[in-house]
């Protein structure tokens, strides 16, 4: 059985799981939990104050508890750059980045931060009787799904955690075009990378039903691959995406997008001649709540509703 496959199965099991065990009953605590750094985590009663420290956690909260219950989000939900929730941010929550002495003053029962998040300062909450529950990101549908579900146990919300799960999969099949003929696809980008097999953006173009033509390419930690121009003439890409906003420089995406357009040693690629080169809004690009599936979406119909 191909690994992919062996996945899905793997975490529709997690997810059918999740929803038999929690759909007739709420979670009883004292619940304990294995976060994304693999460490067993004890919550000892249903958080009343919630502060969410990632993106993911900002999207999913606001779709299951009161906005009474969170202490703060993050100060990344108000940057159209990486937000896809600036319209339905409460006006009562602040928005925090990592700051721990105003953390520790909101007092919140617990804290959501990411793995990758600052170890020293989420200890420093710890010291200070917090619980911290770090997340994996997630890659794919299935491990978002699973999250979300994981989520809703955490805070006593698995009915509406279970409901949002059923949205996306709604979404993916009524708002999906099926692909009559698979086209290949990858991402490019000014310093000369793409998306390989570990990476979100792997996940996201299966579900669009673009082949990831780059995908069996070893990648690095961040699950990218270094690319040069003859690469993607080797390639051969009949869809190539690149940025709509680049960090630092409010020009660079559109300098980048002529770039490729104009490169003379570009014109024989399927992607540049047939005229299949799309940018894409950055807080899709790197979505990975929910609204995965707004991305998925993006993709799938700049390639095939033409």
């Amino acid at each position: 059985m191909p690994w992919a496959s062996f996945k899905h199965i793997f975490y529709t099991l997690i997810i059918f799981i999740f929803i038999s065990s929690s759909s007739l009953a709420n979670t009883r605590y004292p619940l304990t939990v294995t976060d994304g750094l693999g460490r067993e985590i004890v919550i000892e009663e249903q958080p009343q104050r919630i502060s969410s420290k990632t993106l993911f956690t900002d999207a999913v909260l606001l779709e299951l508890v009161d906005e009474t219950a969170l202490s703060s989000l993050t100060d990344l939900a108000i940057n159209p750059n990486y937000s896809l929730i600036i319209d339905r941010l409460p006006e009562s929550v602040p928005l925090l980045g990592l700051n721990i002495e105003m953390i520790i003053a909101n007092r919140p029962d617990i804290v959501f931060a990411a793995n990758w998040s600052d170890a020293a300062k989420l200890s420093m909450l710890e010291r200070a009787g917090i619980t911290v529950f770090r997340l994996q990101a997630p890659k794919n549908i299935d491990e978002i799904e699973a999250e979300i579900l994981r989520v809703g146990k955490i805070v006593n919300h698995n009915e509406a955690a279970q409901q949002i799960v059923a949205r996306m999969r709604a979404r993916l099949k009524s708002d999906i075009i099926p692909a009559k003929h698979k086209l290949t696809g990858m991402d490019y980008n000014p310093w000369g990378t793409s998306s390989g097999q570990d990476s979100s953006w792997n996940g996201l173009l299966e579900q669009a039903h673009v082949d990831n033509i780059i995908k069996d390419y070893a990648t690095d930690k961040y699950g990218q691959v270094p690319v040069s121009k003859e690469m993607i003439i080797v390639l051969n890409p009949d869809v190539l995406f690149i940025p709509a906003w680049v960090y630092g420089n409010e020009s660079t995406a559109e300098q980048f997008k002529q770039q490729v357009l104009t490169d003379p040693s570009l014109q024989s690629v399927n992607a540049i001649k047939n005229n299949r080169v799309y940018q894409v809004p950055h807080a899709l690009r790197g979505v990975y709540s929910q609204y995965f599936v707004d991305a998925i979406r993006f993709i799938n119909h700049a390639v095939y509703k033409s």
